[in-house]
Formats: C-alpha cells, structure tokens, sequence
C-alpha cells in the first residue's frame, strides 16, 4: 500500500470521527430544544458545557483533517482549496476505486450532519429569542414599563390589554416550539 492510500483511509477515517462529533452535537442541540422549550436553565448551562468540550474536540478533528488535505493536495500537485469533495472523489474513481464507497459514504454523512446542525441551531435561535422577547415584555408589565394601549384620540383605552397581550404570546410560542 502506497502512502497516498494510506493518507487517503485516514483521511476517511477522519471523516468517521468528525461525523461522530457532528452527530454528538446535533444530540445535544434536540436536548438544548427541549430545555428551552421547558425553560431548565440550569441544565441547558450543563448542556452548553459539554457542547464547548465537543466543539473542542470538534476543532481540533477538523485542524488535523485539514493538514492531511494539504499533504493530498500536495501529493496531487495541487492547492489545498482545490482539493475539493467533488474533485477527491474523481481522484478515487480511478487508481483508489476500493476507496471510493467509504470516501463518498463519508463526505454524503457530513454533508446531512451539517445541513441537520444548521437546521437545529437556526431553530434553537428562534426559540432563545422568543423566550427572550417574552422575557423583555413581561419585565415591562411588572414594572409598568409598558407603552400601554391607546385610542385614535391619544387617551388610553384598556389596561387589560397587556395581559391579553401576554396570553397571545404564550399561545405563540408554544405554538412555534411544537413546530
């Protein structure tokens, strides 16, 4: 076995650990979900924790896999940014095809991994600011912050309608959080 294949099975094997890591934190992010929608702040600080020592491992995964990518690319005669998935798996299909299957396996998994990720952390991120929304305007109800509720004259009309403000509010969130 010459050391490009060799290179290129840990490169696959690079992948795998990355794919795990991925799933990990696409774990974490359905639990960080529920937390919120619960409001466990305590144990959505814990999560946020262990979601660094991921990230972590995540980053140092992903600098390693980088070199190896570098080191390809140089075998290859090329520049590391050219050494793109696309152009990896044209590489196998010819002189490595027992590579092939497992480096595309590998490259469709991270592709699904990322795009569940953004989706998770995009939802997260609604959710955060929904809660904080709701945070922010019941603070102005109970310290009479508010602008209340006026009529077309200027005079002001209904004191309740904050409430009911806040009620419609709560139905929206618990809405958008079983989405």
């Amino acid at each position: 076995m010459n050391r490009v294949e060799n290179r290129l099975k840990t490169f696959i094997e690079m992948l795998n650990r990355e794919n795990d890591l991925l799933d990990s934190l696409v774990e974490i992010g359905d639990k960080k979900r529920q937390l919120i929608i619960l409001g466990e702040v305590k144990e959505l600080d814990k999560l946020i924790q262990k979601e660094g020592i991921v990230l972590s491992n995540l980053d140092k995964q992903e600098g390693a896999r980088f070199k190896l990518q570098q080191e390809l690319s140089v075998a290859w005669g090329m520049k590391p940014e050219e050494l793109v998935a696309t152009e990896l798996l044209k590489r196998l299909s010819g002189k490595h095809e027992d590579l092939y299957k497992p480096m595309q396996e590998a490259i469709e998994r991270l592709d699904y991994n990322l795009t569940r990720l953004k989706a998770i952390n995009s939802h997260n991120h609604d959710l955060l600011e929904h809660s904080l929304d709701f945070i922010a305007m019941m603070e102005s109800m109970i310290t009479g912050d508010s602008a209340g509720v006026y009529s077309d004259n200027g005079s002001k009309i209904d004191e309740a309608a904050p409430a009911v403000l806040a009620i419609c509010w709560i139905e929206r969130c618990n809405r958008h959080a079983l989405k």
